[in-house]
């Protein structure tokens, strides 16, 4: 009778037998050296890959909520000329005079929590006009945010946010050259829903594209104005202010040139409803032709191109510009924009 060992030596036989006809290959120096080769530009290939800095394009929110204890400082620059007008018709009609505005403003984004993030945004203005200037500080805003969804391999970041903007601008006692260049604010109680969406997508190319869209309703509270106003107005108005509605949809995207270089563009569209008025609407001059307070809805297409340069994944620099494409019963524009944007943290 076979003992236990020879009973496991038959059942080896034919995985030993096996093994000796397909032995492990033996890789030469030369092969090994080559695939550590191969291995290192696929490495090096996924760091540019999946590594892009980004700074953001200049207009539209992200939908990425900042961490708890880390901060933002985002300043803006805005040189704005508005050459013409877009009328009812949709045909732009140039200005008499073009209207320079320098806006300059300042976002600063905190993250208070794991689901809660707040922003804070000031303002102020400069603008000239037939030989005249105003301006002065505008309104103030603030904004808190929510996460809805992380983003994922596949899934994209949703973020609900909520914003109130105070009236601090001056829109009402304006100059009686009826050019509005001191009114800076609204002088309404502003409050907008907004969702954010966010997604980096990865392409089989070291030149990945972060895209960013964000939907946005706005309603106001109604304004009591005097005299010259951001309405319209004249010598002796004096009434309420109904502002419509506002309605606002940007798409953003972004293109990693290389980790540094970014090329980006906005799509911006917004829609407002019509403002009326109710009150005495005063005159135009004194004794003159009734003034005209509030108007009608209106819209307004553009695109903001820029570029991009990042010095880390917290800190970067955004050139660009603004100009509109088409519209209704508003202004026919082009802006230079400049920023800065810093993220620190944690305090």
């Amino acid at each position: 009778m076979m003992n236990k060992h020879t009973l496991l030596l038959l059942a080896l036989s034919p995985a030993i037998l096996f093994a000796q006809q397909n032995p492990e290959p033996i890789k030469t120096p030369q092969e090994i050296q080559l695939e550590l080769e191969e291995d290192e530009k696929l490495y090096n290939k996924a760091l540019d890959m999946f590594n892009p800095w980004y700074t953001g394009p200049l207009l539209t929110p992200s939908a990425n909520m900042m961490p708890p204890g880390y901060g933002n400082v985002q300043p803006y620059l805005f040189i704005i000329d508005s050459y013409a007008s877009f009328d009812s018709e949709r045909v732009s009609r140039s200005n008499k005079s073009s209207e320079i505005t320098l806006n300059p403003s300042l976002s600063m984004q905190f993250g208070i929590t794991t689901t809660m993030d707040i922003s804070l945004a000031v303002q102020g203005f400069g603008n000239w006009q037939y030989e005249e200037s105003g301006g002065g500080y505008g309104d103030m805003g603030i904004t808190v945010g929510w996460p809805i969804t992380r983003q994922g391999l596949y899934l994209p970041a949703i973020k609900f946010t909520l914003s109130q903007s105070f009236p601090t601008g001056r829109y009402q006692h304006l100059s009686t050259n009826g050019y509005g260049l001191s009114g800076t604010g609204a002088g309404a109680w502003s409050t907008r829903f907004g969702l954010a969406i966010t997604k980096l997508l990865f392409w089989n190319t070291q030149h990945p594209l972060n895209t960013r869209l964000f939907v946005g309703y706005t309603v106001s509270t109604p304004v009591t104005v005097h005299g010259f106003n951001s309405y319209g107005g004249g010598y002796g108005t004096k009434g309420r202010v109904h502002p419509g509605g506002s309605f606002e949809i940007d798409l953003g995207l972004e293109v990693a040139l290389t980790q540094n270089w970014v090329l980006a563009n906005d799509l911006v569209y917004t829609f407002q409803n019509a403002t009326h008025f109710s009150g005495n609407p005063g005159t135009a001059t004194p004794g003159g032709a009734v003034a005209s307070v509030g108007g009608p809805y209106s819209d307004n297409l553009s695109l903001a191109p820029a570029i991009e340069y990042n010095f880390s994944p917290n800190l970067g620099l955004l050139f660009g510009t603004q100009f509109s494409v088409y519209g209704r019963s508003s202004s026919n524009f082009a802006s230079a924009i400049m920023s800065v944007t810093w993220t620190f943290g944690p305090m």
